[in-house]
């Protein structure tokens, strides 16, 4: 396997392979976003940045692999010529194509950082020009961190170890502190929405004026109409949003301050006091330099774990990957399962409001157009007369013409009330 130690071959094939894994996962997160036209979303910005740094660790995996020994070599001998340069302290002393490999995944890692920031913040505090304030972070997202790469490698800031390394951790230290204010704000708010809830008095099943139920009754009901609802658009959002962008955020931010506590070590120890004679070739080194590749591609499986399983998303997967006769008997023995339950339902409910409230109205002693004449529905009615079929209304069809409802106006009311009649308490 190249230059690489035998010994080391399986490290360095699991974690090619575990990176190639996560590499697919990124790609597939793609191409959920774009069947879903989503394609300047944040999620689609995030997943391809997430898919750019870890396509970038691969190819620098296999660079490694067949070069290792080199690699090491010209390594040692950067470390001798430039020791105390603060950019060994970012870069590991990395050079030619694995500089280049590194500068692209520390820039997808700022850009990151950046988006996660601005979405939580925007679907938070931004009720006004959505649109714009979208594209305006988005771009500065991606120039922002562009400009700091250029500045970290041709602007002479090396000559100084402070202002290198502030620089090189900007971002990051910013994104990190303005997420935390933000989460915090979101927390304050929420807490004083629960106290406000737990303090606003609602008369839960009051009347209304007009007869309803709690809140009253719809309008659409109220002129004899109901709106037909809208057929929206399946969105790769849900409630979960913003739970989602902060399981983000936590997540990039514990991995930001790994990156900074090694840039810090590596800070530490850049002295001539602490170059190595020669390089270090060992199978410990070969094995450890392979297992900090893993890190990296982490990032884009845990951002599809956390993006890619929205309802919408789960869905589209469901119908890609799953064959059409497996999720058709699926789909069928869960059609079945609603309908039991709804027949089951529908029944019991209908069967239990029409007993319990033809029981009153014949308790009160007689109340028909023979009885005290006080109401117009025949006194004959007894329970035992009644079928109810699976639909709840009566064996008769005419279930409509005397309505048995609690609460109901009936016809024929006279001036006075039945006996035991009080008014209804409202509700304290």
């Amino acid at each position: 396997m190249g230059q690489l130690p035998p010994e080391v071959a399986g490290v360095a094939g699991a974690v090619l392979a575990y990176s190639f894994i996560c590499l697919a996962c990124g790609f597939f997160l793609l191409w959920l976003v774009w069947v879903h036209d989503e394609r300047k979303s944040y999620i689609a910005m995030l997943g391809t940045f997430v898919t750019l740094h870890t396509l970038a660790s691969i190819i620098q995996q296999i660079h490694t692999i067949a070069r290792w020994r080199d690699i090491k070599t010209e390594q040692w001998e950067n470390v001798v010529r430039n020791v105390g340069n603060p950019e060994l302290n970012i870069t590991g002393a990395s050079t030619g194509l694995d500089l280049v490999l590194f500068y692209i995944q520390y820039y997808s890692y700022n850009v990151e950082s950046m988006l996660i920031l601005f979405c939580v913040f925007q679907f938070n505090f931004i009720r006004t020009y959505r649109i714009h304030a979208s594209m305006f972070a988005k771009v500065a997202a991606m120039l922002v961190p562009a400009a700091q790469m250029v500045l970290l490698r041709f602007s002479g800031i090396d000559k100084s170890t402070v202002a290198f390394m502030a620089l090189a951790d900007l971002i990051m230290i910013l994104c990190f502190g303005g997420g935390a204010l933000i989460l915090f704000a979101i927390l304050v708010r929420y807490i004083h929405s629960r106290i406000t809830l737990a303090t606003w008095n609602v008369r839960y099943g009051q009347s209304t004026p007009s007869g309803g139920g709690t809140y009253g009754s719809n309008s659409a009901s109220g002129t004899g109409r109901q709106r037909a609802p809208r057929l929206r658009k399946p969105s790769i959002y849900d409630r979960w949003l913003v739970l989602r962008f902060t399981i983000a955020f936590f997540a990039l931010s514990i991995f930001q301050l790994v990156v900074i506590n090694f840039q810090l070590r590596a800070a530490a120890t850049n002295n001539p006091a602490n170059v190595p004679p020669e390089p270090d070739l060992s199978i410990d080194r070969a094995r450890g330099d392979f297992t900090l590749f893993a890190p990296a591609p982490t990032g884009v499986l845990f951002i599809f774990l956390v993006f890619g399983t929205t309802r919408a998303f789960r869905q589209t997967t469901w119908n890609t990957l799953v064959p059409r006769r497996i999720r058709e008997k699926v789909e069928e023995r869960e059609r079945r399962k609603k309908q039991e339950y709804r027949g089951d339902f529908s029944t019991g409910a209908s069967v239990s409001v029409i007993h319990s409230s033809a029981a009153r109205d014949l308790e009160a002693g007689g109340m028909g157009a023979g009885g005290n004449g006080h109401l117009g529905v025949p006194a004959a009615i007894k329970l035992r007369d009644m079928s109810v079929g699976g639909n709840g209304n009566a064996s008769d069809g005419k279930s409509d013409e005397y309505p048995i409802l609690k609460g109901s106006p009936t016809v024929g009311m006279g001036p006075g009330r039945p006996r035991g009649y009080s008014r209804p308490r409202p509700y304290q």
